[in-house]
């Protein structure tokens, strides 16, 4: 990555670059293209923004990619360690927004977590989410991004394990179920400062109020823990229901969260 600053129009950007090392492998130069495209052709508020992609002479795709200010939901974790039930509402239904004009497009992320979500300082007031890299990103039959030209290998495992889905994990074929699944961890762990499975019982999920501060609706409860459930069928079906449920359960959006 690195900053830059356009030499007419005095504006920085961020420029991604393939590492020289893999310059080489087609099926890295091929998924730094389908980011590229799947993020151009979102162009959500909550999505970074992508305005230019091109191949370097030494043979690497360039994306050229708006500068965010802030830091990463991981980042403000560590040093947070959990967030008021308010403000880890307004934020994942931030995610699930950007996440809803994928799947309309036929795109899913695969790989949500908090080092993909950035809190970026726009105004000054309350951060807007940006979904960052797509590089691993499913791109469906429907969609208007070419798919990857070497596929992923059946049974290959795509995503971060804490918060991959039970079917991504089994290297199973997902769909926009895995990505809810993953945002309702994020949400978990933004509530509760710690995933749902870290303990010894993998096998039932404890309420995330146990662990998160006073106040928690109980309604918020049973909406994480539909999300995260080990049976697609059983999840929510579309990121717009989990977000209509997380915002019948949200007072009005104050003006300013602490960073």
């Amino acid at each position: 990555m690195f900053e830059v600053e356009h030499r007419f129009l005095g504006r920085r950007f961020v420029v991604k670059v393939l590492h020289a090392r893999l310059a080489d492998q087609p099926q890295f130069v091929d998924r730094m293209r389908v980011e590229a495209q799947a993020m151009a052709q979102l162009r959500h508020p909550n999505v970074v923004e992508v305005v230019d992609f091109w191949t370097a002479e030494d043979g690497r795709p360039c994306v050229v990619m708006e500068l965010l200010r802030g830091r990463t939901l991981a980042q403000a974790l560590l040093a947070r360690r959990k967030l008021p039930w308010a403000e880890a509402i307004d934020l994942t239904r931030q995610v699930l927004s950007a996440l809803s004009a994928a799947h309309a497009l036929g795109i899913i992320h695969r790989d949500i977590k908090p080092e993909n979500l950035f809190l970026h300082d726009s105004n000054g007031v309350v951060p807007v989410v940006k979904v960052l890299d797509f590089g691993v990103a499913r791109v469906l039959s429907e969609a208007s991004v070419a798919p990857l030209a070497i596929p992923t290998d059946t049974g290959a495992i795509v995503g971060s394990p804490r918060f991959v889905s039970p079917e991504g994990a089994a290297g199973k074929r997902v769909d926009q179920r895995a990505d809810i699944y993953s945002t309702g961890v994020v949400a978990y762990a933004m509530l509760a400062g710690r995933g749902p499975f870290d303990g010894f019982n993998h096998a039932c999920a404890e309420p995330p109020s146990k662990f998160a501060d006073p106040g928690v609706p109980s309604g918020l409860d049973a909406a994480i823990l539909r999300a995260i459930e080990h049976d697609a069928d059983a999840r929510y079906q579309s990121a717009r229901d989990f977000s209509e449920v997380l915002g019948s359960l949200a007072p009005r959006t104050p003006s300013t969260w602490p960073r």
